[in-house]
C-alpha cells in the first residue's frame, strides 16, 4: 500500500487566494515495481458550506 510522507497534512488558504495557486503538496511512496509503483492522488468529495469542495479545490492526480 502507498505510504505518506507525512501522517496528516494541513493548509491554510488565505481569503480570496488567486485561482490556481499552490495550496498544498503531498508526497506518497509505494514499495511496488514498475506501474504497480504508481501512486494517483484524488480529493474525498466533501462539501464546505453546501457546495461541492471540488468547486474550491483540486489535485493534480500524478503529481499530488
Amino acid at each position: 500500500a502507498p505510504v505518506f510522507a507525512e501522517a496528516r497534512y494541513s493548509a491554510r488558504v488565505a481569503e480570496n487566494n488567486a485561482a490556481g495557486a499552490l495550496v498544498l503538496t503531498v508526497r506518497a511512496t509505494d514499495a511496488d515495481w514498475g506501474q504497480n509503483a504508481r501512486v494517483r492522488y484524488r480529493l474525498w468529495e466533501g462539501r464546505v458550506r453546501g457546495a461541492p469542495l471540488s468547486s474550491y479545490v483540486s489535485v493534480q492526480a500524478e503529481t499530488g
